[in-house]
């Protein structure tokens, strides 16, 4: 625990303090979000962050303890404790807040009283906003646990937790609203850290092509995927809803331009010469485990028996 960092040991705490709480009545209507009562006259705005904290069952508080102290293990020598704070609470806020916009959509269209009256809780929004940051940094990762494909990468996971709570709500085991949250804190994390996230060098978000949204999916429909993404950006950059990826030019030096692409900082430079050396000493070894071929001396003397004997 002590490479845990005390923002992620107060999470941890807090998970556990609020399932706790679970047990004593009239709790969970004040710590779970309510759509209902996030509209007057009722009003409880507290349960925008308290509701990802808030978990009534042993198995997934859990869960939630694995995954936040082994997500958080690795962002965390990778952005300072600021960074890791604002995007926790950007997603958490925003996956929450979705969720209970579309509660309140679905009400009105169905005029059904249960929909707003009934709460969603967990933290399967915020787990699922770390799983799409440390797809940004480590994509071609292969996660190596014996009970894992070895094909399976880390930026195939994102997609398949999402439609692993999509089975789990088809099946009863978490409600609809759960699985909205999982989709909702991959698209949140995935649209701050494109676009939103500051940079140490200047400029916002990551811009690389190796982080665009049709990486989410299956490599077999990235190419419409990221086509339509594409016409989607261009509309959202003319109607001023989404920052411009916009080239800057240096002439500092004479006799070369150095052209910077907003995301294309040093951190993101030394990411792909990281991944650039991995592949190349993975062939290397490859190289080296080969037995080398050498000539045979029978072959080589029969050959000259048989010029002599010409």
């Amino acid at each position: 625990m002590q490479k845990v960092s005390i923002a992620t040991k107060a999470f941890c705490a807090i998970l556990i303090v609020f399932y706790l709480l679970s047990f004593v009545p009239g709790v969970e209507e004040n710590l779970a979000m309510t759509p209902s009562y996030i509209v007057p006259p009722k009003v409880k705005i507290w349960t925008l962050v308290t509701a990802t904290f808030y978990e009534n069952r042993i198995i997934f508080v859990l869960l939630d303890l694995i995954a936040l102290v082994g997500l958080s293990g690795v962002l965390h020598p990778l952005w300072s404790l600021k960074e890791y704070l604002v995007f926790t609470g950007v997603v958490a806020t925003v996956s929450v807040l979705s969720g209970t916009v579309l509660c309140l959509f679905l009400y009105f269209v169905t005029q059904n009283m249960t929909i707003i009256f009934s709460n969603f809780h967990g933290l399967v929004g915020l787990v699922c906003g770390y799983i799409v940051a440390v797809k940004q940094f480590y994509p071609d990762s292969t996660l190596s646990p014996p009970p894992v494909p070895p094909t399976l990468r880390v930026k195939h996971v994102p997609l398949l937790v999402v439609l692993t709570y999509l089975l789990l709500s088809l099946c009863k085991v978490v409600s609809p609203t759960v699985c909205w949250l999982s989709l909702s804190g991959t698209l949140t994390a995935w649209t701050y850290l494109r676009f939103f996230q500051p940079r140490e060098q200047g400029g916002r978000g990551d811009m690389t092509e190796e982080f665009a949204f049709a990486t989410l999916l299956p490599e077999i429909v990235q190419p419409p995927v990221a086509a339509f993404s594409h016409a989607l950006y261009n509309v959202l950059v003319a109607t001023k809803l989404c920052p411009k990826a916009a080239q800057m030019y240096s002439m500092d030096e004479p006799s070369s331009i150095k052209i910077t692409l907003p995301g294309m900082n040093p951190a993101d430079a030394q990411r792909r010469q990281q991944r650039a050396l991995k592949a190349l000493d993975e062939r290397l070894s490859k190289t080296e485990q080969a037995p080398p071929t050498w000539p045979s001396l029978e072959d080589n003397s029969q050959d000259e028996a048989g010029v002599i004997g010409a």
